[in-house]
């Protein structure tokens, strides 16, 4: 009996240091923050961008690894419904025939990593994860990676267009480590991004493992009379409308005063 009590006290005890030792071997964490937390565009608008800065937070009893640490930065916008649509040849006439929607699409998308995301993580994780512009629109079971997976030319097209307007982007390499600790990376937000809220998350990798991910917000809003119109157009539709009737009477009256032959 004194035996059988010893064995379970001890198997207890190993028990509860494994659970104790378990936080402490995944102890790394980010500590992130962005240079701007609200980009304003007025009329002169052409562009702006954010500097993601912060530190990794190593436990004194962190398991040493000898993998390098790895991040990923992704800004990501509000998500909305994406259309994309075929034009086929009718009587010669090109028109819009098939569509595809995609569901739960950002409006704009920028990662920036330490290196190629495949070398970072396993592609069914940027997959879970929506790391990389190569790994949204994905419907649920799609794998990128594998050769014999059905083109689909909505997507493609979806996502070239994204990249062209400059609204999804990857940036590799794009992140510096000031020292083994310390990172910066500079996000370039273009002119033509949407007023709302973004996420700005960094992850930290390690041996192709989830260690940590921290995320802020960053409103992108407008100042001065285009946000005045831009309230009006979105939360008083009615009043807008007829605003805009009465400017372009008015704005017609004048011209014709103006410019009217004696």
């Amino acid at each position: 009996m004194i035996l059988c009590r010893f064995f379970y006290t001890l198997v207890s005890c190993v028990l509860i240091s494994l659970c104790w030792s378990g936080p402490s071997a995944r102890a790394e964490s980010i500590v992130a923050d962005m240079s701007d937390r609200v980009i304003k565009i007025s009329s002169n608008f052409t562009g702006s961008n954010i500097v993601v800065f912060g530190m990794i937070e190593r436990d004194a009893r962190t398991v040493s690894r000898g993998d390098p640490y790895d991040l990923v930065i992704v800004v990501r916008g509000e998500n909305q419904t994406l259309v994309s649509r075929r034009k086929e040849r009718v009587a010669g006439i090109w028109v819009n025939k098939k569509r595809r929607l995609f569901a739960n699409a950002p409006n704009f998308y920028v990662m920036s990593s330490t290196r190629k995301l495949e070398d970072i993580a396993h592609p069914s994780t940027l997959t879970k994860m929506q790391l990389g512009t190569n790994y949204l629109l994905m419907p649920d079971g799609f794998n990128p990676q594998d050769k014999f997976a059905t083109y689909d030319p909505f997507r493609e097209a979806a996502l070239r267009l994204k990249r062209a307007k400059g609204l999804y982007r990857d940036d590799l390499s794009s992140i510096t480590f000031l020292n083994k600790a310390m990172f910066r990376s500079t996000v370039d937000i273009p002119a033509n991004v949407e007023v709302g809220k973004y996420e700005v998350t960094v992850h930290l990798f390690r041996g192709g493992s989830l260690l940590h991910s921290s995320s802020q917000q960053l409103n992108v809003t407008k100042t001065g009379f285009e946000q005045l119109t831009y309230g009006l157009s979105r939360n008083h539709g009615v009043i807008y409308g007829i605003l805009c009737v009465i400017l372009a009477i008015f704005t017609g009256w004048f011209a014709g005063i103006v410019f009217r032959k004696n």
